[in-house]
């Protein structure tokens, strides 16, 4: 149960948080410089330092996805020019970035928290192990060097491309003095090899391993080894066949399987039952912590990103009045003026508009943005609720045109309503339980401004207090490996070979979205490599690029499609079909664009410290 996280993480906070104050006393069962870790208890609080850190402030409790690679990537838009986070939407971040800074922090913290944990079993191995201990040893150790690997797999924003680049520091031990610490920044090729490294080990140690859903597996490092093999295959071409039979070895032997439709539709949203699931091989466990009350304090057991992207959705207790509100339609006003808007916390961000098209919903109503008009049937002293409320949509039957369309699999991709939802339209859960539809934000302009669904609260809001509220403590488990994206990561190394394997790789992953047996030929499959995908628009590049757009849209709004967008060297594309956001047009910088600048007080800190190419130094 997730109760267990909680103690796994207040584990981690009393380990980070009390090696420093006990460096003067010498008795073996306090914490000390000179004795630590003494218990087997103890390693276990270096362990579960490092799984703490992914709830830091830069990571999963707040920037990772809104501040962060949604906005690279355009999963995201914002409803206006929301501070440095206007310069990560032109793909060209500033230095001075306070969000680019935590994170870059907190994944150096990250990599040093997994060097202190291997470091010391190292010692506690040699100075205090018992015969019996050795496996359990071996088990902490494998813990660690997943937890430096997958530290190092999310600081890949950071590496340039090329083999010779610039990629991130080797933090690979710890280190007491200041100017040791002051480290270079290591080779994008030997970057990788260093996390190839990592894994190779944790595989190794982690054998057999596969009991405890909320630490590393054996599962969980072959899959994420075999993500760091396709990432880093144009440095290592020779690291195919490994790739190759890794990823048949967790297709045939790990026992995951594609879930059901119904527990896929469902297992975003902090539904236990369909967490850690079948297909799942590791994701970051949250429990909502109804007196945490957001991310401020750093650590966390449940995330403040949704508070940010939370939707906005209809107010049904809006206020309107007899000879007050109902004197002027809307509808005769040049804009939308009705403030029935709610937002279920922040709010700043909604799906990007070209997504949707790219899910295939667009060119409804000429992709105008629908207006509310009064609803004539409204009765002023009856209960509240979408069939009795003050507006309606102007337009007739839009809602159930909407739904109708949307429900259409020849022509928009179902995944759309797991990921987006759409303003009048899609229902939504208000903080007393009550059935209202998604809205626009109140600083929308001409965009449709569908809201974040994916790693949302469907049975309530973000903000304010159980059962219908999360103190904006989201629930949300975030999957960083599960069996989909294998699937679609063996199809693309199949691609070139064995292109029939491929493609059947590829429409197991369409097949289940679409509600169908993933093992039986269906109606809904691709015929070719090069197929016509749900895109929309004709020259959308992914419109014949069936293992892209899968990835994109099977991913969508998981944090992987920058990853690849990276690895595709798609940016230029990418910034020509999204072409804008609200802070304007997209333009495309080159190399530059495709990667995170190392943070101004990182520069002005560290003088061995080397700028990626095309950004300013201090």
């Amino acid at each position: 149960m997730k109760k267990n996280l909680v103690s796994l993480l207040f584990a981690a906070l009393v380990a980070l948080t009390s090696c420093s104050d006990f460096f003067n006393i010498s008795n073996p069962q306090t914490l000390s410089t000179d004795n630590f870790p003494a218990t087997m208890a103890q390693v276990d609080q270096l362990v579960t330092s490092a799984y703490a850190q992914s709830h830091s402030i830069g990571m999963y409790a707040f920037y990772w996805f809104p501040m962060g690679v949604w906005l690279y990537d355009h999963t995201s838009d914002l409803y206006g020019s929301y501070d440095e986070r206007a310069t990560s939407q032109d793909n060209y971040t500033s230095i001075d970035s306070r969000y680019i800074t935590t994170t870059y922090t907190d994944l150096c913290k990250w990599m040093k928290l997994a060097s202190t944990g291997i470091d010391g079993i190292a010692y506690y191995r040699q100075n205090y192990g018992k015969e019996n201990e050795q496996d359990e040893l071996d088990y902490a150790l494998g813990q660690c060097h997943f937890n430096r690997a997958l530290a190092y797999w999310h600081a890949q924003i950071f590496f340039e491309l090329d083999a010779d680049a610039l990629g991130f520091p080797l933090i690979d031990r710890i280190i007491s003095d200041v100017e040791a610490l002051k480290l270079e920044r290591a080779s994008v090729k030997d970057t990788w090899q260093f996390v190839i490294n990592d894994l190779k080990l944790a595989v190794e140690l982690l054998e057999g391993y596969n009991d405890d859903t909320f630490r590393a597996t054996e599962w969980a490092a072959k899959g994420l080894l075999a993500k760091v093999y396709m990432q880093s295959l144009y440095l290592f071409p020779e690291n195919k066949p490994l790739a190759k039979t890794l990823m048949e070895d967790i297709i045939l032997n790990s026992g995951k399987q594609l879930v059901s439709y119904d527990i896929y539709a469902d297992m975003f949203y902090g539904n236990e039952a369909n967490e850690h699931n079948q297909e799942s091989l590791y994701e970051l466990t949250m429990t909502s912590n109804p007196n945490q009350d957001g991310p401020w304090e750093g650590y966390t057991t449940g995330s403040g990103m949704p508070m940010v992207y939370a939707p906005w959705y209809v107010d049904l207790d809006i206020r309107f009045r007899k000879g007050k509100e109902d004197k002027v339609d809307p509808l005769t006003q040049e804009d939308d003026v009705i403030i029935c808007k709610k937002s279920s916390q922040w709010g700043n961000n909604y799906v990007h508009d070209k997504n949707i098209a790219r899910f295939g919903f667009a060119n409804f109503y000429g992709d105008t943005i629908p207006r509310l008009t009064f609803n004539p049937k409204f009765n002023y002293s009856g209960t509240r609720s979408l069939d009795n409320y003050p507006y309606m949509i102007a337009t007739p039957n839009y809602r159930a045109e909407a739904l109708a369309l949307k429900h259409d699999k020849s022509k928009v991709d179902p995944r759309l309503m797991l990921c987006a939802g759409q303003p009048y339209v899609d229902e939504y859960i208000d903080s007393k339980g009550r059935v209202t539809v998604y809205d626009r934000s109140a600083e929308c302009d001409d965009q449709f401004c569908w809201q974040h669904r994916k790693y949302t609260n469907t049975r309530g809001i973000e903000m304010g207090a159980p059962p219908y509220g999360l103190n904006e403590s989201s629930n949300c488990n975030f999957y960083i490996v599960r069996l989909a994206d294998i699937y679609l990561l063996y199809a693309e190394l199949l691609a070139d070979t064995d292109p029939a394997t491929a493609l059947e790789y590829i429409n197991k992953v369409h097949r289940r979205a679409y509600g169908v047996n993933p093992n039986s030929v269906s109606e809904y499959d691709y015929k070719s490599l090069s197929d016509r995908t749900r895109a929309f628009h004709a020259n959308d590049p992914l419109a014949n690029d069936p293992l892209k757009y899968e990835r994109w849209a099977e991913l969508f709004a998981e944090g992987q499609w920058w990853m690849d967008i990276r690895r595709f060297r798609i940016g230029d594309s990418e910034a020509t079909y999204y072409e804008k956001t609200s802070h304007g047009p997209i333009t495309w910088k080159g190399e530059p664009s495709y990667v995170q600048p190392i943070p101004q007080l990182e520069l002005e800190r560290n003088g061995n410290m080397t700028q990626s190419k095309g950004y300013p130094g201090i």
